[in-house]
């Protein structure tokens, strides 16, 4: 009888454990397919994504503004939608009036939330960690981050959704610290980009300057302020693409020069190594940038 028992008792865990399997696989079986429909989508719409933690982060309108980072103060404007169009909540008193929404259940003013502690479907949670100061984003992201099989309102079980997204403030410790830190320096000699970029010109003799998605040739070498050397070209006259190039500074900085110049620069974390740091940088670290342009292709 004990034995009887045994076999029983074993046959219904792995029956447990093969349908959590089979529920899991059906899961991840559902989640590809949505994936597959949110990149149609942003295929279909030519645009350019990152994908992080599941969401996929659109800069519609890039900024070099302050990075999101869990437990900061943020205000932002918001539409939320699926892919077909369908619009299901905003904050924006004109778009809410032209999609038909109740106004008279909404507050139209910017959302306040403390980052990664508000609560949020998930996400809206973690997108909002991919978005900047100043910049408008557009997150998608699967059901199984949203309402799941829920039928909420007018939403279908099982809807990818979308959000556009406006920030218009954020702060916190990091960014006070860094505020701090610039504040500390002397930067009575440069001039300041409306990036955010200090700079300083050491030779200026052109009018000829290069754009955004121009291939450069030159040089340039990132410290601390404190002199320490975080990275430098290894060639004096190296090819810089700008349309591939990820750090903000280096792009805007030889944008600034003219051909034949040099600059010295400081960059804000958001225009260097952001939120996040490196091994030699830590987060929320200010850099100075040596800069010389020698030529465009």
């Amino acid at each position: 009888m004990s034995d009887s028992r045994f076999i029983c008792g074993y046959f219904l865990v792995g029956l447990l454990s093969f349908l959590s399997a089979c529920d899991n696989s059906l899961e991840d079986d559902k989640r590809y397919a949505e994936e597959k429909t949110i990149e149609s989508f942003i295929s279909t719409n030519k645009l350019t994504y990152t994908k992080s933690d599941g969401v996929y982060h659109i800069a519609t309108e890039p900024s070099y503004g302050y990075e999101v980072n869990d437990g900061d103060t943020v205000k932002f404007w918001y539409v939320g939608y699926t892919l077909s169009g369908l619009v299901f909540e905003t904050n924006v008193e004109s778009v809410a009036i032209e999609e038909n929404l109740n106004t008279e259940v909404r507050s139209f003013e910017p959302l306040r939330v403390i980052a990664g502690e508000t609560d949020l479907i998930t996400g809206l949670k973690r997108g909002l960690l991919l978005t900047r100061l100043n910049q408008t984003s557009t997150i998608i992201f699967t059901s199984d981050l949203g309402f799941k099989g829920q039928i909420v309102g007018p939403i279908d079980a099982w809807s990818p959704l979308a959000y556009d997204i406006e920030v218009i403030y954020v702060n916190g410790k990091g960014i006070q610290t860094e505020k701090q830190l610039l504040e500390a320096m002397d930067l009575s000699s440069y001039n300041l980009h409306s990036t955010g970029l200090y700079y300083k010109y050491l030779i200026d003799t052109s009018s000829t300057r290069p754009v955004s998605t121009s291939t450069v040739y030159g040089w340039y070498k990132i410290t601390l302020p404190s002199g320490e050397v975080v990275e430098e070209v290894s060639t004096l006259n190296a090819t810089i693409n700008l349309s591939e190039t990820n750090m903000g500074a280096i792009k805007k900085g030889f944008m600034l020069l003219s051909l034949g110049g040099s600059a010295e620069f400081i960059a804000p974390s958001p225009m260097g190594y952001g939120k996040k740091g490196n091994d030699v940088v830590s987060p929320y670290q200010p850099i100075a940038i040596s800069m010389r342009l020698d030529s465009i292709k």
